[in-house]
């Protein structure tokens, strides 16, 4: 098929012509002439060069067995256009239907739960699918349409991409009660030269612990990598050494229910959290999102996810 010679409204005018039995009575459910649904039945004929209604006095119309066969094919088409139709108005008019979220931030499961819990109490018919990827895959799936928003650190912001800042992450030393840094108010990155480093290797945190080690003249002592916090965490609550963090979670308890000491560094350039969307004009569900977002680190309680 070289096009789509007949349209929609074409098919739509023949089909409720066969269904009616009347010319005059599909114009009256059409809102339209009736020489615009006769003119229909004509098109559809011509297109498929067969005979498919008998016309006769008074405007009735029969459909052939080839008449009724095609209104047969032509019914769910126009039911599908019809709900497509209403989920594409629902879609920029409601909060309805599934939010594709993408998150890098490793603690974000510290907030986003609460937030999305808001949302899904106003609007029930609301569903989420959460994705957890590093910062380019976050991108790229808002570029390619598999995600609707994203939240992700780092200043690495791919072409299309249009973000609003979060919350800037200075770091921070984890380590376990009673370790002997937790004595200073404000480290130095220098205090962990040669000292035990359980490093989270993630594409953007792990670069980052690494180029404030690199600015500071230290060669890390990296004991143990892992690629989440919560296994950082328990690392470090069992002994196996220090950990450079940028966003702390809302408990000083690792999984392994060993005690956590957050003890911010004197220096370090922060991370910088943002959310991110594909430019363009968002549907309703991704703008009213990203203000409850938002609005949410604009609260003082946004502030504990900061070791000052």
């Amino acid at each position: 098929m070289d096009d789509l010679r007949l349209s929609l409204r074409l098919l739509r005018a023949f089909m409720v012509a066969v269904d009616s039995g009347s010319i005059t009575g599909a114009a009256t459910m059409l809102n339209v002439a009736p020489s615009a649904v006769a003119a229909a039945i004509d098109r559809v004929e011509a297109e498929f060069g067969a005979a498919l209604v008998v016309r006769a006095r008074a405007r009735g119309i029969t459909a052939t067995p080839a008449g009724r066969a095609l209104a047969a094919r032509i019914r769910p088409l126009i039911e599908d256009y019809s709900s497509v139709m209403k989920e594409g108005y629902a879609l920029g008019l409601g909060l309805q239907g599934t939010l594709h979220i993408g998150y890098y931030a490793p603690v974000a499961p510290a907030f986003l739960p609460r937030i999305l819990q808001e949302m899904a109490n106003d609007n029930p018919d609301l569903r989420f699918n959460l994705r957890e990827c590093d910062n380019i895959t976050a991108q790229s799936g808002l570029l390619d349409g598999a995600l609707d928003v994203a939240l992700f650190a780092g200043d690495e912001v791919l072409a299309g991409v249009e973000t609003r800042p979060l919350l800037d992450l200075p770091p921070y030393v984890l380590a376990p009660r009673g370790h002997a840094i937790c004595q200073r108010e404000r480290p130095e990155i220098s205090d962990l030269k040669d000292v035990p480093l359980v490093l989270l290797d993630l594409p953007v945190a792990g670069a980052y612990v690494r180029g404030l080690l690199r600015t500071a003249g230290i060669v890390p002592h990296i004991v143990a990598t892992a690629s989440s916090v919560e296994m950082v965490r328990s690392l470090v609550g069992a002994g196996m050494g220090l950990a450079v963090l940028n966003m702390r979670p809302r408990t000083s308890v690792s999984y392994g229910g060993d005690p956590l000491v957050a003890v911010p560094l004197a220096a370090g350039t922060p991370l910088h959290l943002v959310s991110g969307r594909a430019e363009g004009a968002p549907r309703r569900l991704v703008q009213a999102f990203q203000d409850r977002l938002h609005g949410w680190f604009g609260l003082a309680e946004a502030q504990d996810l900061i070791t000052r």
